[in-house]
């Protein structure tokens, strides 16, 4: 549970029952004023509830739900609830009995069945206290107190998300006398819950304090946790602020009420720009598990031809697909230390209580998560498909033909690792067409930076378009990346873009989680500070907003490169596409083995080009002639969600903050994130620092040395701390004492040479740095003279080694 609490961090607020009441309702848009439209004004507003007519406001919601209230009096709640010394789970029963009476009272009054059906109108609540059918992968299988499910049944097995037959749970509860050990394990079943709909904007687990006959509504957004006030259930009031929340679920008539995309189903997604009907997802790329964060999710679409288009509901029968993966477990730490390898437990039956893992003895090479300011925490657990290999934009290797698999795995199981009988989570794909058809009215409307831009989709292609919950950092600041995606597209070691959009639902209004979090000065006494944390997030609630990229390719890790040659050829493009972000005054930050991929068959980008050349310019594009730089591209860096705008970041008010993915963050970044009051800037050295780790994460962890024991240890020691890691570089990789191919694998033992040259000019750039940095401060053109130097010195080492280039 330590990571739920290290996710949430101070990001944990508490609105009175009747407000929260509000946010949780099903609702509608007010029409805006002179025609403005909400996706226009984004980024210069809050959203806040005074742009909504909700349904619990209404006055026949209000007449029925005064009915309920007093028919639930009736039933004298109170007698259900034990006293509060007893044993937890001696609690268990009354409290199912107390719920159950509350929805019963809804029913009887129309609640739930009021102009349409509620999703959630059958729900029932069962004492549960046993493990589910399946779990977030790396985390331990989970068994809540209470479940709330559909149906007056009491079933026998709960998913977080069901197959085709199976029941899921919906409304997880969770009993214990302390609010701070409650709220963190009711985190993990949020995790869960966010891992079964990966793009819903919320979910609920309820609260109950058994010492204090107190429950609370816990209501998880990508920004944190927003509660009710207690609910003092042994109080008539209290009564009546529990039937007041439980009515506003029983609103949610469709998907979009309760939190769900309504243009995606995670079987079908409805992208109108690109296509005019549902586009089917062939495969899931990448998902990180989460609460609070980013939650990235990478889909790979085809684009149907009209002969082989079907509809969602004719998705082929459920079975588990194995997957080619090699998938990395993590979990960054605001405080990293120097041993934190971390797999999954061997045993299914531990205390859900524990969440600690045990160490690995066969480390994998994978996804990794990322960390801004050292709070963009999650689990990397999902599914990163090494060798995915699309080698252009109308061509893809034969392998993938067959990718219309029934079940999406959103989170696989680690190779090499002992594993229970509790399977990862699954996304059924039959499941997922039943539970609604991708809208086109609900689907994202064009932007301003929307238009496709070079050749559109056809019939046939392959996209990727990935999905992540982008924090704001002030009023009137807009995303950064899709700036960057659409002026760098197409560019040597850049992805064709195709464009970006910020979701929204029917009404026209973003998909973002602002409603949930105070709106103003009067609102900083909302915050419950339930984990004591000492970050300053009373004065900075995280507002995010979930946007969408649509690419043209993907690759695959540079883990798999067949020989050291190929991997060398593809971070020299991969270089130069960072590179080319700079020319365009874009810095990537977040250079990681996620995001430097590879293709084996090259694709035709724009050639790399420096306008206006300077000394140290010409030395580059000199270098870049002797290793035969054309327009054929095997390297890319993709994303950018962590990316700066150079001429505007200098002048923004900003904490100095650091990002990246914590295994490749230079140690210059990741040594500060213990000292919040050094304001040192992320540079361009920071990143060329990064390449050079991730080179050697590439080289450690591919394949072809598997078997070899001395490289099993370097790949625990790569992935336990930034100072492991370290002394992997300064123990082995540098030292003159050859690796030979015996020990380390023949990819080792050519690589060795060209590493220890690298670090060498790694050295001076950062020498260099410090000088310049002193002269002339942090601006855009120090940090641009960086990228120059960075840039030369590692084409050199690279020059020395293969004067012929490629």
């Amino acid at each position: 549970m330590e990571d739920i609490r290290e996710q949430l961090g101070g990001q944990t607020w508490q609105f009175p029952p009747d407000r929260l009441a509000q946010v949780l309702s099903a609702k509608t848009r007010h029409p805006a004023e002179n025609g403005a439209n909400a996706l226009d004004t984004h980024y210069s507003t809050i959203d806040s509830l005074q742009n909504y007519e909700c349904a619990i406001d209404s006055n026949e919601h209000k007449d029925a739900l005064n009915n309920t209230q007093q028919l639930f009096l009736k039933r004298k709640p109170s007698d259900f609830l034990l006293q509060n010394d007893k044993p937890e789970n001696q609690h268990y029963d009354g409290l199912v009995k107390l719920l159950n009476a509350g929805l019963q009272s809804c029913r009887e009054s129309g609640l739930g069945t009021r102009d349409g059906k509620a999703i959630y109108g059958d729900l029932m609540f069962w004492v549960w206290d046993k493990l589910l059918g399946d779990k977030v992968d790396g985390a331990h299988p989970l068994a809540p107190d209470i479940a709330g499910a559909l149906g007056t049944e009491e079933p026998k097995k709960l998913f977080w998300s069901p197959k085709l037959g199976e029941k899921g749970m919906k409304v997880p509860v969770e009993v214990k006398n302390d609010w701070s050990k409650l709220v963190a394990q009711a985190g993990t079943y949020a995790r869960a819950l966010f891992s079964a709909n990966p793009l819903r904007q919320f979910v609920l687990v309820l609260g109950y304090n058994h010492a204090q006959s107190m429950m609370r509504f816990l209501v998880f957004h990508r920004g944190g946790l927003t509660a009710s006030t207690p609910l003092l259930l042994r109080t008539e009031a209290g009564q009546n602020e529990f039937i007041l929340l439980l009515s506003a679920i029983l609103t949610w008539k469709t998907p979009q009420d309760a939190g769900f995309p309504a243009w995606c189903n995670e079987n079908q997604i409805f992208l109108p720009k690109i296509h005019d009907s549902p586009i089917n997802i062939a495969r899931i790329l990448h998902h990180t598990s989460c609460v609070r964060g980013r939650a990235p999710r990478v889909y790979h679409l085809r684009i149907p031809h009209p002969s082989d288009s079907k509809p969602a509901e004719h998705a082929p029968r459920d079975q588990y697909v194995t997957a080619d993966t090699r998938i990395l477990r993590r979990s960054p730490r605001n405080h990293p230390s120097a041993q934190q390898a971390t797999i999954n437990s061997k045993s299914a039956h531990v205390k859900r209580d524990q969440q600690k893992s045990l160490p690995s003895k066969v480390r994998q090479a994978g996804a990794v998560s990322s960390v801004e300011q050292g709070n963009e925490e999650g689990r990397a657990m999902a599914a990163r498909f090494a060798r995915l290999t699309v080698g252009g934009l109308r061509s893809l290797q034969e392998n993938l033909l067959e990718m219309n698999t029934n079940v999406l795995p959103a989170e696989l199981g680690v190779d090499g690792l002992s594993t229970d009988d509790i399977q990862p989570i699954q996304i059924s794909r039959i499941v997922a067409s039943q539970q609604y058809t991708p809208s086109a009215t609900t689907s994202q409307a064009p932007a301003e930076w929307n238009t496709c831009e070079g050749d559109s989709l056809k019939p046939g292609d392959y996209a990727v378009l990935k999905m992540s919950w982008n924090p704001g950092r002030g009023p009137n600041h807009e995303p950064v990346e899709p700036k960057l995606l659409k002026q760098c597209s197409g560019m040597f070691g850049v992805p064709h873009h195709y464009y970006s959009f910020l979701a929204h639902h029917q009404d026209n209004y973003p998909t973002t989680n602002h409603l949930f979090l105070p709106s103003g000065v009067t609102d900083k006494n909302l915050h419950w500070n339930v984990f004591r944390a000492k970050d300053d997030s009373v004065n900075n609630p995280d507002r995010r907003s979930l946007l969408g990229h649509v690419i043209a390719h993907a690759g695959h890790s540079l883990v798999t490169a067949k020989d050291f040659p190929s991997l060398v050829r593809a971070l020299v493009h991969a270089h130069l596409g960072y590179y080319n972000m700079c020319q365009e005054n874009f810095q990537h930050r977040d250079i990681s083995i996620g995001n430097v991929l590879m293709v084996d068959e090259p694709i035709k980008t724009r050639p790399f080009q420096i306008a206006h050349p300077n000394e140290t310019q010409k030395t580059i594009l000199d270098l870049c002639k002797k290793l035969n730089i054309s327009d054929n591209c095997v390297g890319f860096v993709i994303d950018g969600d962590m990316a700066v705008d150079w001429t505007s970041y200098f002048d923004e008010t900003h904490t100095g903050g650091k990002s990246g993915t914590e295994q490749f963050m230079s140690t210059a970044l990741l040594h500060p994130l213990k000292d919040p009051r050094d304001k040192r800037l992320h540079s361009p050295l920071d990143d060329y620092l990064s390449f050079f780790y991730v080179a050697q994460w590439a080289c450690i962890f591919n394949p072809s040395a598997d078997k070899l024991p001395l490289v099993q240890e370097l790949r625990t020691e790569i992935d336990s701390g930034y100072l492991a890691r370290n002394n992997v570089t300064s123990g082995t990789i540098r030292p003159k004492v050859p690796m030979k191919s015996n020990q380390y694998g023949t990819f080792l033992e050519e690589a060795q040479p060209l590493l220890r040259a690298w670090w060498a000019a790694m050295e001076d750039l950062a020498y260099e740095s410090v000088l310049i940095i002193q002269k002339s401060g942090d601006n855009a053109e120090s940090f641009r003279e960086i990228a120059n130097i960075g840039l030369k010195l590692f084409l050199e080492v690279v020059c020395k080694r293969y004067p012929n280039g490629w």
